[in-house]
């Protein structure tokens, strides 16, 4: 038998047209099928097969499988052209969903830089994953009294001792303003930290110069930042030329050696300080007690825990610690548990009382998130619902694709390129904004934030861009993927006869989507006016006490406390009191918006059982209840002859209402002449009046049980009240009179309106920036919603100029056709408004006294979206529906 060969024009064709790698194997396979079909049928069927499969090859899709690189930039680069030519087409609907990518992600790249930073303090130090601070929380009749990492002396050194898991620690102490001599020159530093020798061991703040081991291992060592030591520096000197000199601090007996200089401070450091003083100082000028009690509370410790310990299984261990060493309270007069916070999460938690270093509040890093994921999930619903509501115009030119030979991957390729297309272009934008933005955001946030964050910081050992890059891929696909799915599904032969609808689950779909849209945005809006509604009661609500017009002074530290302190400090008011505008001069150990301190052994004659009580303690000059108009209940306020220099000897003692219920007074009246006994200093004081209750901190707190003592001090604070308008005059006056009385002082104030304001800094921050994002959403919801409405009346538009021929007037049309949409809104108005019942119910729980949840808010609140949807509803019909019938019915 002759051998069989199929024909050689086709295969001299097929050779030219391919590269030689790639006819190689297509010759292979096609003689193959030929052979195949020439036993079976004969040589005549089998070179005509040979034909037809050979011109087979010739088709996109088979080039594709051997010519993939080649080819699928070919299909690209059509995918491209399609894209812009139908975004050039239909501008209104791309200019929608743009906006929406544009902003949405915006708005992320926004969040994102923020949360990051927030969330990536303290990492810079080597140990950080296994240091943590030590957290007290103190339990006296059965009610906690404070929760906090303020703590006794004792605490780091015994855990070090008894507990081998304990690699390092260190414990600090925080310092009030000091004054530094250097070479005859004053200096002011009021960031400073009483620090161990043992700083270093768990801090990894790179030292310039000195010896990280020694500079604070003895009595009188200091250690300065280096921006703060350069003040000292004279024409010619270095850093280094430094170490060794010394300085004196206040007015101390003795020098302190400059021990070394540290590289200022990281800003993602929740530790803040000009300069380190080692604590054998501390305890060289305050004696042992700072070493060994177990009932002075005013230290902070940090623990660094062997590797491979469980944070979990050695708090466990404290339990007993806390038992062993406070015998439940037989020895500070309150149930002392301990426990560990990972360094990590110190800066997120602003919950804990007499907190030291920077903190924000973490919940809110969460929330602002939260609202970002939102905003973007609207913007992706409107991609959705606008691509798979344009299906029907699309309908055509996917029949003719698929009648010319596309494949249903060709087409999912095409819808995925255009949502690619338009996700790039809105993030490029997007990224131009910040970058045009950024110093606003940084305004509003008083952080240095820029795009870099998003590459330097790390998650699960991959850079976050990383990441970034990852998701914004599967959000493409997640967008993308059914719109396309839905629209490449279309059979040609139906679409080119017409014969095709979209009903069923995609009008579920989209109806979901809407509702969710709306529901969100209702939830944001609630929200936000809820936030502003706190914020508004705080400030507005009567604190018991009048703080405006009040200019506050801090003391005058390098006046010595003797025996004239107190005579000398009378001349001084009365002498800056007989200045026009002036009322009235007073001081106190500490302002309204500082946390107080607390006495935790505190019992009082009323009480037959003599059980230790818990109170917040203030002493103040004899006009301090007058000057801010704090009310007296019973009895009389503090007289001249109630003071002494030596605290020792004073014994009276004021109280505020909520003192009385807590040592067990009947009311005010029986709680004048009686007692009130310190146990651990074994003093007491008889009370000679009882003062109304006021606010001495923000309204997020309860107010707390107060003891006033009439005591002076040159640390403490001195408040000058001035007439309405009178505060430039106030300063100049306040300054000429405390230089006069106070030389070598530093004159240096605030406005204590201000000062008590700063306690709501974090929540406007809250509702500014909640604000914001929440215009955002609702811009975006209505802009989507536009878009939708647009096209569903596009659709509509022969139907509306039948309708109007027949004689439909205007508001028939409305309702016609706006009834679906605002029946969404509405149902999305009953989903929302019980959720944001419940989200701002749990926000207020943090606040001791709120305005409530507030059904009229909800109500405004859904009302507003409901009435701006309408709107958006109203405007689009309206306007289709006043065409001219005829050019309605010429339409398509």
């Amino acid at each position: 038998m002759s051998q069989v060969n199929p024909p050689k024009w086709i295969q001299s064709l097929l050779k030219r047209y391919f590269r030689k790698d790639l006819w190689e194997a297509i010759e292979g396979d096609l003689y193959e099928i030929f052979l195949e079909e020439a036993a079976e049928k004969g040589d005549a069927y089998a070179r005509r097969r040979y034909i037809f499969n050979a011109l087979a090859f010739l088709r996109y899709q088979r080039l594709r499988q051997y010519s993939t690189t080649r080819n699928n930039m070919d299909l690209f680069k059509n995918y491209l052209k399609v894209t812009l030519r139908d975004i050039k087409r239909h501008k209104s609907f791309a200019a929608i969903n743009l906006f929406g990518l544009i902003t949405g992600f915006m708005v992320l790249l926004f969040v994102l830089q923020f949360v990051l930073f927030e969330t990536n303090y303290d990492r810079f130090h080597e140990k950080s994953d296994r240091t943590y601070r030590v957290i007290n929380d103190r339990y006296q009749n059965g009610k906690l009294l404070q929760h906090g990492q303020i703590t006794y002396p004792t605490v780091g050194p015994t855990l070090f001792k008894d507990y081998p898991e304990v690699e390092a620690y260190s414990r600090l102490t925080v310092g009030g303003r000091n004054y530094l001599h250097h070479d005859d020159e004053q200096f002011l530093v009021q960031d400073y930290l009483w620090a161990d020798e043992h700083f270093f061991d768990v801090f990894e703040f790179p030292m310039l110069t000195g010896e990280k081991a020694t500079a604070l291992d003895e009595s009188a060592k200091v250690v300065f930042t280096e921006s703060y030591a350069r003040r000292f520096l004279k024409e010619g000197e270095k850093i280094e030329d430094l170490i060794g000199q010394f300085v004196v601090v206040n007015d101390w007996d003795f020098p302190s050696e400059i021990t070394g200089i540290v590289q200022d401070l990281p800003v993602q450091s929740h530790l803040s300080f000009d300069m380190l003083i080692s604590y054998k100082t501390f305890i060289r000028l305050a004696g042992e007690g700072a070493d060994k009690s177990w009932e002075w509370s005013d230290f902070y410790h940090y623990v660094v825990l062997a590797d491979g310990t469980d944070q979990k299984s050695f708090e466990s261990k404290m339990v007993d610690f806390g038992n062993k060493y406070f015998k439940d309270g037989e020895v500070s007069g309150a149930t002392e548990t301990f426990h560990l916070q990972p360094l990590h999460d110190a800066h997120l938690d602003n919950t804990l009382e007499y907190e030291f270093a920077k903190v924000t509040d973490g919940s809110f890093i969460y929330l602002i998130i939260i609202i970002a994921v939102i905003i973007m999930i609207i913007v992706w619903i409107n991609y959705i619902n606008l691509t798979t509501s344009r299906s029907m115009q699309r309908a055509k030119e996917v029949g003719v694709r698929k009648s010319m030979g596309a494949f249903k991957g060709q087409l999912i390729g095409q819808f995925l390129t255009e949502s690619l297309m338009l996700n790039l272009i809105g993030l490029f934008i997007a990224i131009a904004l910040v970058l045009l933005l950024q110093p606003v955001f940084n305004a509003i946030t008083s952080l240095p934030l820029d795009l870099t964050i998003l590459v330097s910081s790390a998650l699960w050992g991959l850079p976050f861009v990383v990441w970034f890059l990852l998701g914004f891929v599967l959000s493409v696909l997640a967008i993308g993927i059914y719109p396309a799915l839905l629209i490449s599904g279309f059979k040609p032969q139906d679409v080119l006869k017409g014969k095709y609808s979209i009903v069923g689950d995609l009008v579920t779909m989209r109806k979901v989507l809407v509702i969710s849209q709306f529901a969100a945005a209702l939830i944001l809006v609630s929200g936000s006016v809820a936030v502003y509604r706190q914020i508004d009661f705080m400030r507005t609500q009567d604190l018991g006490m009048k703080i405006d017009n009040n200019l506050v002074i801090y003391g005058p530290d390098l006046t010595a406390f003797d025996s004239v302190y107190i005579s000398k400090f009378d001349r001084f008011k009365h002498e800056l009191m007989s200045r026009p505008g002036i009322e009235s001069v007073t001081s106190a150990g500490r302002m309204f918006g500082d946390k107080m301190p607390r006495s935790f052994r505190m019992r009082s004659s009323a009480d037959m059982d003599q059980v230790d009580h818990t109170s917040n303690w203030l002493p103040v000059d004899f006009d301090f209840i007058n000057q801010f108009g704090i009310e007296m209940r019973a009895g009389r306020t503090f007289n001249q002859s109630d003071y002494h220099t030596n605290g020792g000897l004073v014994r009276t003692a004021m109280v505020n209402e909520s003192a009385l219920e807590l040592f067990n007074f009947e009311n005010a009246e029986k709680a004048i002449g009686a007692t009130l006994v310190n146990v651990i200093r074994n003093r007491s004081y008889e009370i000679v009046g009882v003062v109304s209750d006021f606010h001495q901190r923000a309204l997020n707190e309860s107010i707390e049980p107060i003891i006033f003592f009439p005591f002076y001090d040159n640390s403490h604070y001195i408040s000058v009240k001035f007439l309405e308008g009178m505060e430039e005059k106030a300063i100049a006056e306040s300054q000429t009179i405390f230089e006069e009385f106070y030389p070598g002082n530093y004159f240096d104030y605030f406005f204590l309106e201000d000062h008590f304001d700063m306690q709501y800094q974090s929540d406007e921050r809250i509702g500014h920036i909640s604000a914001i994002l929440t215009v955002l959403a609702i811009i975006l919801a209505v802009l989507g919603l536009f878009g939708l409405v647009l096209i569903t009346l596009m659709k509509k538009t022969k139907e509306i100029g039948v309708r109007k021929v027949l004689g439909a007037g205007l508001m028939e049309l409305l309702y016609l056709f706006g009834k679906h949409f605002l029946g969404l809104i509405g149902i999305s108005a009953v989903i929302g408004i019980p959720v944001s019942y419940f989200l701002i119910k749990d926000f207020l729980q943090d606040y001791a006294y709120s305005t409530g949840v507030e059904i009229w808010v909800l109500m405004v609140s859904a009302t507003v979206m409901i009435v701006i949807c309408a709107l958006t509803v109203l405007f689009q019909t309206g306007r289709i529906a006043n065409n001219n019938p005829v050019e309605s019915l010429r339409y398509e």
